[in-house]
């Protein structure tokens, strides 16, 4: 799809990343310059940028935003090693967002910080899925989800929280306007709620005591809920055995990870 070509200020790389390049294209449409100039002034990219790059990427890998002529998507190209998201799709977030907190206590700050970085992680794992050779049994959107989840549980306490319960609520709206019929069931994507019952599991099951609210007031059946440790645990050994042996700090270790999603 042809673009206008980014300014070369809007091209950075991240030095605590090595292989990691980021792109903010500046938007045609007006309606998008605020969440550019928002994005940028964040340095949303460069945080996602150094998380990535706590691994040995045998390849440089660039983060680009731009408009899509009106489609709402994220993906990973592997022809040219990039993760892309739409400002169309970050415009819907906002969009969806509650304009105070909700009934679930979700805010605002939540709804749209916890499923922009869930969707820049999930694509981030297909790239490692492609650029490391990682084995993937089973359906490779459900893995990557997995992988984001458990990247975004070893954020600082607060911050994690922040990921899961705005990731969550997104999952939730996406799932009341979601038509279910034989096409929702053959994408390669699970439907929304089973998304949303999936991070919910891998959070309660990474710590009960913290997560317990998922399944006190109800957002988690008890039933599912009595195996999400062992999920949980299958998940992070899988991690570790596939993708620990890339990592430049030892998986068990969380302080550079949180120290790059907060500068």
């Amino acid at each position: 799809m042809a673009t206008a070509p980014a300014d070369a200020a809007a091209q950075r790389n991240v030095p605590e990343a090595g292989r990691v390049r980021v792109v903010y294209e500046a938007p045609r449409k007006a309606a998008y310059r605020e969440i550019h100039d928002a994005m940028r002034e964040r340095r949303v990219l460069e945080r996602v940028g150094a998380i990535v790059g706590l691994v040995r990427l045998p390849t440089r890998l660039t983060y680009r935003f731009k408009e899509c002529a009106g489609e709402l998507n994220a993906w990973y190209a592997p022809e040219n090693r990039s993760v892309t998201v739409c400002y169309e799709l970050l415009d819907s977030i906002v969009q969806a967002a509650p304009r105070t907190r909700s009934r679930a206590g979700i805010t605002r700050h939540d709804a749209i910080r916890g499923p922009l970085f869930q969707i820049l992680l999930h694509e981030s794992s297909h790239a490692l899925f492609d650029l490391l050779r990682v084995p993937i049994l089973g359906r490779e959107e459900d893995a990557a989800d997995q992988v984001a989840s458990l990247i975004l549980l070893h954020l600082s306490p607060a911050d994690a929280r922040m990921v899961v319960n705005g990731g969550a609520n997104f999952f939730a709206t996406t799932a009341r306007e979601e038509p279910v019929d034989k096409g929702a069931f053959a994408d390669v994507h699970g439907l929304s709620w089973q998304r949303f019952y999936n991070l919910t599991c891998m959070a309660y099951g990474s710590d009960r005591r913290r997560y317990g609210y998922v399944a006190a007031e109800g957002y988690l059946p008890k039933e599912r809920a009595e195996g999400c440790g062992e999920e949980y645990d299958q998940v992070a050994f899988a991690f570790r055995k596939l993708i620990g042996p890339h990592l430049r700090a030892r998986p068990a270790d969380g302080r550079r990870l949180r120290r790059a999603f907060r500068p």
